[in-house]
Protein backbone atom coordinates (compact mmCIF):
# COMPACT_ATOMS: atom_id res chain seq x y z
CA UNK A 1 0.00 0.00 0.00
CA UNK A 2 2.98 1.85 0.97
CA UNK A 3 4.59 1.72 -2.29
CA UNK A 4 1.65 2.37 -4.59
CA UNK A 5 1.24 5.95 -2.41
CA UNK A 6 4.81 6.75 -3.09
CA UNK A 7 4.78 5.52 -7.05
CA UNK A 8 1.45 7.85 -7.11
CA UNK A 9 3.16 10.67 -5.87
CA UNK A 10 6.69 10.32 -7.12
CA UNK A 11 7.22 8.37 -10.25
CA UNK A 12 3.92 9.37 -11.69
CA UNK A 13 3.57 13.01 -12.34
CA UNK A 14 0.10 14.81 -12.31
CA UNK A 15 -1.31 15.45 -15.55
CA UNK A 16 -2.47 18.95 -14.49
CA UNK A 17 1.49 19.25 -13.58
CA UNK A 18 2.24 18.84 -17.38
CA UNK A 19 0.81 21.69 -19.26
CA UNK A 20 2.76 24.67 -19.45
CA UNK A 21 1.28 27.70 -18.05
CA UNK A 22 -0.76 30.22 -19.78
CA UNK A 23 1.49 34.23 -19.81
CA UNK A 24 -1.13 36.80 -18.99
CA UNK A 25 0.38 40.42 -19.66
CA UNK A 26 -0.89 42.84 -17.23
CA UNK A 27 -0.97 46.18 -19.72
CA UNK A 28 -2.51 49.45 -19.08
CA UNK A 29 -4.50 47.88 -15.91
CA UNK A 30 -5.98 44.88 -18.34
CA UNK A 31 -4.94 41.52 -18.35
CA UNK A 32 -4.32 40.68 -21.62
CA UNK A 33 -4.03 36.87 -23.12
CA UNK A 34 -2.36 37.45 -26.98
CA UNK A 35 -0.91 33.79 -28.08
CA UNK A 36 -4.07 31.80 -29.71
CA UNK A 37 -3.28 28.39 -28.40
CA UNK A 38 -3.39 30.19 -25.08
CA UNK A 39 -6.92 31.83 -25.60
CA UNK A 40 -8.18 28.84 -26.97
CA UNK A 41 -6.84 26.67 -23.80
CA UNK A 42 -8.57 29.42 -21.16
CA UNK A 43 -11.78 29.91 -22.92
CA UNK A 44 -12.16 25.75 -23.70
CA UNK A 45 -10.92 24.95 -20.20
CA UNK A 46 -13.91 26.75 -18.24
CA UNK A 47 -14.72 29.72 -20.08
CA UNK A 48 -12.04 32.65 -18.67
CA UNK A 49 -12.07 35.97 -20.27
CA UNK A 50 -13.66 37.27 -23.19
CA UNK A 51 -11.95 38.08 -27.03
CA UNK A 52 -12.67 41.74 -27.54
CA UNK A 53 -13.26 42.08 -30.48
CA UNK A 54 -15.97 39.08 -30.14
CA UNK A 55 -19.15 38.42 -27.96
CA UNK A 56 -17.45 35.88 -25.35
CA UNK A 57 -15.59 33.58 -27.07
CA UNK A 58 -12.73 34.38 -29.46
CA UNK A 59 -13.90 34.41 -32.58
CA UNK A 60 -12.86 37.14 -34.80
CA UNK A 61 -9.92 35.30 -36.54
CA UNK A 62 -12.39 32.41 -37.88
CA UNK A 63 -15.07 35.23 -38.61
CA UNK A 64 -12.68 37.23 -40.15
CA UNK A 65 -11.32 33.86 -42.39
CA UNK A 66 -14.73 33.34 -43.18
CA UNK A 67 -16.03 36.45 -44.14
CA UNK A 68 -13.36 37.17 -46.49
CA UNK A 69 -13.04 33.43 -47.74
CA UNK A 70 -9.17 32.68 -47.19
CA UNK A 71 -8.85 29.41 -46.16
CA UNK A 72 -10.89 26.75 -47.54
CA UNK A 73 -10.55 24.30 -44.83
CA UNK A 74 -12.04 26.84 -42.26
CA UNK A 75 -14.67 28.14 -44.40
CA UNK A 76 -17.91 26.59 -44.17
CA UNK A 77 -17.08 23.68 -41.24
CA UNK A 78 -16.39 25.62 -38.21
CA UNK A 79 -19.32 28.83 -37.04
CA UNK A 80 -19.11 31.06 -34.47
CA UNK A 81 -21.28 31.86 -31.64
CA UNK A 82 -22.00 35.10 -33.47
CA UNK A 83 -23.04 33.50 -37.17
CA UNK A 84 -25.34 30.55 -35.09
CA UNK A 85 -27.46 33.53 -32.86
CA UNK A 86 -27.54 35.62 -35.94
CA UNK A 87 -29.17 32.84 -37.72
CA UNK A 88 -31.25 31.81 -34.87
CA UNK A 89 -32.95 35.03 -34.44
CA UNK A 90 -33.76 34.85 -38.57
CA UNK A 91 -35.16 31.18 -38.15
CA UNK A 92 -37.28 32.60 -35.09
CA UNK A 93 -38.36 36.23 -36.60
CA UNK A 94 -39.58 33.88 -39.49
CA UNK A 95 -41.33 31.37 -37.11
CA UNK A 96 -43.10 33.87 -35.72
CA UNK A 97 -44.33 35.47 -39.12
CA UNK A 98 -45.62 32.43 -40.52
CA UNK A 99 -47.42 31.66 -37.33
CA UNK A 100 -49.17 35.08 -37.38
CA UNK A 101 -50.04 33.91 -40.70
CA UNK A 102 -51.26 30.48 -39.43
CA UNK A 103 -53.11 32.02 -36.34
CA UNK A 104 -54.94 34.10 -38.84
CA UNK A 105 -56.16 31.45 -41.06
CA UNK A 106 -57.17 29.48 -38.52
CA UNK A 107 -59.64 32.37 -37.20
CA UNK A 108 -60.70 32.62 -40.34
CA UNK A 109 -61.60 29.58 -40.88
CA UNK A 110 -63.93 29.23 -37.23
CA UNK A 111 -65.69 31.88 -38.57
CA UNK A 112 -66.94 30.84 -41.99
CA UNK A 113 -65.17 27.74 -44.55
CA UNK A 114 -62.19 29.15 -46.55
CA UNK A 115 -61.89 28.65 -49.99
CA UNK A 116 -59.47 25.94 -51.54
CA UNK A 117 -56.08 28.44 -51.99
CA UNK A 118 -56.40 29.20 -48.35
CA UNK A 119 -56.99 25.69 -47.06
CA UNK A 120 -53.93 24.17 -48.88
CA UNK A 121 -51.98 27.23 -47.52
CA UNK A 122 -53.31 26.58 -44.05
CA UNK A 123 -51.89 22.84 -43.89
CA UNK A 124 -48.53 23.75 -45.51
CA UNK A 125 -48.04 26.52 -42.79
CA UNK A 126 -48.97 23.83 -40.06
CA UNK A 127 -46.52 21.01 -41.61
CA UNK A 128 -43.95 23.84 -41.52
CA UNK A 129 -44.45 25.15 -38.27
CA UNK A 130 -44.39 21.72 -36.96
CA UNK A 131 -41.17 21.10 -38.22
CA UNK A 132 -39.95 24.50 -36.88
CA UNK A 133 -41.00 23.33 -33.51
CA UNK A 134 -38.99 20.08 -33.51
CA UNK A 135 -35.71 21.36 -35.42
CA UNK A 136 -33.02 20.57 -32.89
CA UNK A 137 -30.26 22.60 -35.81
CA UNK A 138 -29.57 25.41 -37.06
CA UNK A 139 -28.95 25.58 -40.84
CA UNK A 140 -26.32 27.98 -41.51
CA UNK A 141 -26.24 29.39 -45.03
CA UNK A 142 -22.94 31.07 -46.64
CA UNK A 143 -23.36 33.80 -49.01
CA UNK A 144 -22.20 33.38 -52.38
CA UNK A 145 -20.33 36.73 -52.65
CA UNK A 146 -17.54 37.82 -50.39
CA UNK A 147 -17.75 41.65 -49.33
CA UNK A 148 -14.20 43.24 -49.12
CA UNK A 149 -14.07 46.47 -47.41
CA UNK A 150 -11.20 48.87 -47.90
CA UNK A 151 -10.01 48.38 -44.46
CA UNK A 152 -9.69 44.20 -45.10
CA UNK A 153 -6.68 45.51 -47.70
CA UNK A 154 -4.80 46.02 -44.22
CA UNK A 155 -5.21 42.26 -43.15
CA UNK A 156 -4.60 40.26 -46.11
CA UNK A 157 -1.31 39.20 -47.39
CA UNK A 158 -1.36 39.42 -51.10
CA UNK A 159 1.21 37.29 -51.39
CA UNK A 160 -0.19 34.35 -49.67
CA UNK A 161 -3.89 35.73 -49.67
CA UNK A 162 -4.21 34.57 -46.00
CA UNK A 163 -5.03 36.78 -42.70
CA UNK A 164 -1.54 38.06 -41.53
CA UNK A 165 -2.72 38.07 -37.40
CA UNK A 166 -5.03 38.00 -35.03
CA UNK A 167 -5.61 41.26 -33.85
CA UNK A 168 -8.21 39.90 -31.15
CA UNK A 169 -6.63 39.21 -27.68
CA UNK A 170 -8.58 37.13 -24.68
CA UNK A 171 -9.52 39.99 -21.87
CA UNK A 172 -9.43 38.09 -18.32
CA UNK A 173 -11.41 40.12 -15.27
CA UNK A 174 -9.51 40.77 -11.82
CA UNK A 175 -10.99 38.25 -10.13
CA UNK A 176 -10.56 35.13 -13.18
CA UNK A 177 -6.63 36.02 -13.07
CA UNK A 178 -6.43 35.88 -9.30
CA UNK A 179 -8.48 32.38 -9.78
CA UNK A 180 -6.26 30.91 -11.80
CA UNK A 181 -3.07 31.95 -10.29
CA UNK A 182 -3.98 31.84 -6.54
CA UNK A 183 -6.25 28.43 -6.85
CA UNK A 184 -5.23 26.55 -10.17
CA UNK A 185 -2.36 27.72 -10.49
CA UNK A 186 -2.52 27.89 -14.48
CA UNK A 187 -1.23 31.00 -15.06
CA UNK A 188 2.00 33.72 -14.97
CA UNK A 189 1.36 37.50 -14.66
CA UNK A 190 3.54 39.66 -16.62
CA UNK A 191 4.20 42.75 -15.92
CA UNK A 192 6.98 45.32 -16.91
CA UNK A 193 8.81 41.83 -18.32
CA UNK A 194 9.01 40.80 -14.55
CA UNK A 195 6.45 37.99 -13.52
CA UNK A 196 4.06 38.54 -10.42
CA UNK A 197 3.32 36.58 -6.98
CA UNK A 198 0.54 35.62 -5.98
CA UNK A 199 1.02 38.95 -3.06
CA UNK A 200 1.90 41.32 -5.68
CA UNK A 201 -1.23 40.35 -7.64
CA UNK A 202 -3.15 40.39 -4.75
CA UNK A 203 -2.12 43.86 -3.99
CA UNK A 204 -2.53 45.53 -7.43
CA UNK A 205 -5.72 44.25 -7.61
CA UNK A 206 -6.90 45.41 -4.54
CA UNK A 207 -5.51 48.79 -4.81
CA UNK A 208 -7.87 49.64 -7.92
CA UNK A 209 -10.50 48.96 -5.80
CA UNK A 210 -9.55 51.21 -2.98
CA UNK A 211 -6.68 49.73 -1.08
CA UNK A 212 -6.29 46.63 1.29
CA UNK A 213 -8.73 46.51 3.28
CA UNK A 214 -11.37 43.47 4.29
CA UNK A 215 -14.55 45.04 2.77
CA UNK A 216 -12.37 45.87 -0.82
CA UNK A 217 -14.89 45.08 -3.35
CA UNK A 218 -12.27 42.87 -5.17
CA UNK A 219 -11.91 40.68 -2.41
CA UNK A 220 -15.49 40.52 -2.12
CA UNK A 221 -15.90 39.66 -5.94
CA UNK A 222 -13.37 37.05 -5.72
CA UNK A 223 -14.85 34.89 -2.58
CA UNK A 224 -18.35 34.79 -4.47
CA UNK A 225 -16.23 33.77 -7.80
CA UNK A 226 -14.20 31.37 -5.82
CA UNK A 227 -17.32 30.14 -3.65
CA UNK A 228 -19.56 28.81 -7.26
CA UNK A 229 -16.82 27.86 -9.61
CA UNK A 230 -15.83 25.63 -6.62
CA UNK A 231 -19.62 24.43 -6.71
CA UNK A 232 -18.90 23.47 -10.31
CA UNK A 233 -20.78 26.61 -11.99
CA UNK A 234 -19.36 28.71 -14.89
CA UNK A 235 -19.26 32.10 -13.43
CA UNK A 236 -19.51 34.88 -16.22
CA UNK A 237 -19.51 39.29 -15.25
CA UNK A 238 -22.72 40.09 -15.62
CA UNK A 239 -22.64 43.89 -16.59
CA UNK A 240 -25.01 43.75 -19.70
CA UNK A 241 -27.62 42.67 -16.97
CA UNK A 242 -26.92 45.27 -13.84
CA UNK A 243 -25.65 42.50 -12.14
CA UNK A 244 -22.11 41.56 -10.92
CA UNK A 245 -22.17 37.72 -11.72
CA UNK A 246 -24.08 34.99 -14.60
CA UNK A 247 -23.99 31.82 -13.20
CA UNK A 248 -24.24 29.18 -15.96
CA UNK A 249 -25.11 25.19 -15.11
CA UNK A 250 -22.30 24.67 -18.51
CA UNK A 251 -21.50 27.78 -19.61
CA UNK A 252 -21.98 30.48 -22.80
CA UNK A 253 -22.06 27.82 -26.05
CA UNK A 254 -24.66 25.70 -24.33
CA UNK A 255 -27.58 27.07 -22.47
CA UNK A 256 -28.27 31.07 -21.30
CA UNK A 257 -27.42 31.80 -17.84
CA UNK A 258 -29.83 30.42 -14.99
CA UNK A 259 -29.24 32.83 -12.31
CA UNK A 260 -27.77 36.64 -11.97
CA UNK A 261 -26.18 37.31 -8.83
CA UNK A 262 -26.07 40.53 -7.00
CA UNK A 263 -22.91 40.97 -4.07
CA UNK A 264 -24.31 42.99 -0.76
CA UNK A 265 -21.37 43.49 2.11
CA UNK A 266 -23.31 42.15 4.82
CA UNK A 267 -22.93 45.24 6.97
CA UNK A 268 -25.52 47.64 7.46
CA UNK A 269 -23.71 50.58 8.14
CA UNK A 270 -21.28 50.10 4.64
CA UNK A 271 -22.28 53.23 1.47
CA UNK A 272 -21.75 49.98 -1.23
CA UNK A 273 -25.19 48.55 0.13
CA UNK A 274 -28.05 48.97 -2.54
CA UNK A 275 -31.48 50.22 -1.45
CA UNK A 276 -34.62 48.43 -2.77
CA UNK A 277 -35.15 50.81 -5.43
CA UNK A 278 -32.64 49.86 -6.99
CA UNK A 279 -32.84 46.23 -6.36
CA UNK A 280 -36.44 46.60 -7.83
CA UNK A 281 -35.20 47.62 -11.10
CA UNK A 282 -32.21 44.90 -11.53
CA UNK A 283 -35.47 42.63 -10.77
CA UNK A 284 -37.17 43.60 -13.80
CA UNK A 285 -34.83 43.45 -15.84
CA UNK A 286 -33.54 39.94 -14.77
CA UNK A 287 -37.06 38.90 -14.94
CA UNK A 288 -37.50 39.96 -18.32
CA UNK A 289 -34.82 38.06 -19.59
CA UNK A 290 -36.00 34.71 -17.65
CA UNK A 291 -33.42 34.61 -14.54
CA UNK A 292 -33.23 34.17 -11.08
CA UNK A 293 -32.14 37.34 -9.66
CA UNK A 294 -29.65 35.92 -6.15
CA UNK A 295 -29.07 38.62 -3.39
CA UNK A 296 -25.51 37.42 -2.45
CA UNK A 297 -24.25 38.92 1.37
CA UNK A 298 -20.79 38.46 2.22
CA UNK A 299 -19.48 38.31 5.83
CA UNK A 300 -16.23 39.94 6.08
CA UNK A 301 -13.67 40.43 9.11
CA UNK A 302 -12.67 43.14 11.14
CA UNK A 303 -9.84 45.47 10.05
CA UNK A 304 -7.41 44.36 13.01
CA UNK A 305 -8.04 40.36 11.90
CA UNK A 306 -7.73 41.19 8.36
CA UNK A 307 -4.44 42.58 9.23
CA UNK A 308 -2.90 40.08 11.67
CA UNK A 309 -3.67 37.69 8.46
CA UNK A 310 -2.08 39.61 6.19
CA UNK A 311 0.62 40.54 8.65
CA UNK A 312 1.87 36.40 9.16
CA UNK A 313 4.74 34.94 7.77
CA UNK A 314 3.31 32.10 6.02
CA UNK A 315 3.44 31.22 2.54
CA UNK A 316 1.29 32.98 -0.02
CA UNK A 317 -0.72 30.29 -0.53
CA UNK A 318 -1.50 29.10 3.14
CA UNK A 319 -1.85 33.23 4.20
CA UNK A 320 -4.66 33.61 1.50
CA UNK A 321 -6.40 30.20 2.62
CA UNK A 322 -6.49 31.72 6.05
CA UNK A 323 -7.77 35.18 5.02
CA UNK A 324 -10.95 33.38 3.01
CA UNK A 325 -12.01 31.24 5.58
CA UNK A 326 -12.87 34.50 7.74
CA UNK A 327 -15.54 35.05 4.62
CA UNK A 328 -19.01 33.68 4.71
CA UNK A 329 -21.13 33.62 2.14
CA UNK A 330 -24.82 33.36 2.15
CA UNK A 331 -27.81 33.75 -0.83
CA UNK A 332 -30.99 34.86 -1.18
CA UNK A 333 -33.41 34.10 -4.27
CA UNK A 334 -35.49 37.19 -4.69
CA UNK A 335 -38.26 36.84 -6.52
CA UNK A 336 -40.74 39.79 -7.74
CA UNK A 337 -44.68 39.03 -6.59
CA UNK A 338 -47.07 39.88 -9.35
CA UNK A 339 -50.36 40.20 -7.22
CA UNK A 340 -52.37 39.59 -11.13
CA UNK A 341 -51.09 36.30 -11.37
CA UNK A 342 -50.86 34.53 -8.16
CA UNK A 343 -55.09 35.41 -7.40
CA UNK A 344 -56.84 32.41 -6.74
Amino acid sequence: MLWKIAEINVFRSVPQSLIPQVEVVLDGGVFKVGLEQDMNYLWCSGFFGKGVLSRSEPTWKDRTIQRLNLDDDVHGSNFAMEELTKKRREERKKFKTQRAIFQELELKQRRQPIDEVETIQFEELKVQLNAMRNANQITVHEDDETIIRIEDQDLIDPETNSLKENLEYLQLQAIETFYLKFSINSIKVIQNDSQLSISQLFQWCCAERGGLNPDNKFILDYVVYHHYRSLAWCVRCGIKFGCDMLLYKRGPPFTHAEHAAIIIPNDEGTETNRDWFELASIARVIGTVKKNLVLVFVDYPSQSTFDEIIGLNLGEKEKFTQLFKHYKVSEILYKRWAPGRTRD
